[in-house]
């Protein structure tokens, strides 16, 4: 049986796409909201990250709201995917795929950022002569932790910028939600890339806070648009 190209109303796989964006935009901001941030500018790993481990609990149940909040966009994403079968459908199957990599590249760095969180707790309270030995747990997670985190940009980003192109060549979504998409995209692509070559820092986190941002209000739209006509 051929799937038809489209968002047919009352489609329970789109409505459930729909609420998959919505709810995915949603625990973005809670959790960007909640999440313990440095107080001054410095870039120092130290100061970056002893905010987290003075908020242990904050910070940990943030993580875990993003990361439900990425299993969420999934969902939407299988949506998207869906209904595409003829004009950007390898776009589109290219965007699904890249994303189910990105979604397990992001549950897999979130928990990696748990575990620095504890190794930071256990540095903070250590006592004098044990804090050497305790930091150089930090660093060497957190620095595992970096590593994948800018892989996980690239990957999950090139996603969404390859969900755009689809929606661009498709005659389903506006066009001008595929570009949106798309230029919200390839900054986040660029960032990974140069924090791969690059230490932690203030200003990245900074830039990512802002096109993380855009990319929640682009898919708390794309959520709002496939709701009205799939509900």
């Amino acid at each position: 049986m051929t799937q038809l190209q489209g968002i047919v109303k009352g489609d329970e796989q789109q409505k459930l796409g729909s609420a998959g964006f919505i709810i995915g935009a949603i625990l973005f901001t809670i959790s960007g909201l909640l999440m313990p941030h440095a107080n001054t500018s410095t870039n120092g790993l130290q100061e970056m990250l002893k905010p987290l481990g003075e908020h242990q609990f904050r910070t940990t149940f943030s993580s875990l709201l993003l990361t439900i909040g990425f299993w969420a966009a999934l969902i939407g994403v299988a949506g998207v995917n869906r209904s595409i079968t003829t004009s950007g459908v390898t776009w589109a199957r290219l965007g699904f795929y890249f994303t189910l990599i990105g979604t397990a590249l992001w549950t897999v760095s979130i928990s990696l950022d748990v575990a620095t969180v504890d190794t930071v707790t256990n540095w903070l309270s250590a006592p004098i002569d044990g804090k050497e030995a305790a930091w150089s747990v930090v660093a060497a997670v957190s620095a595992f932790g970096h590593g994948i985190l800018s892989i996980t940009w690239i990957v999950y980003w090139l996603a969404l910028a390859f969900l755009s192109i689809a929606m661009c060549q498709s005659d389903i979504y506006p066009q001008w939600l595929g570009w949106t998409g798309l230029i919200v995209s390839i900054p986040m692509i660029a960032l990974g890339v140069i924090q791969i070559f690059t230490p932690r820092s203030i200003t990245l986190t900074l830039i990512f806070s802002v096109l993380m941002l855009l990319t929640t209000l682009w898919e708390l739209v794309t959520g709002v648009w496939v709701a009205r006509k799939a509900w």
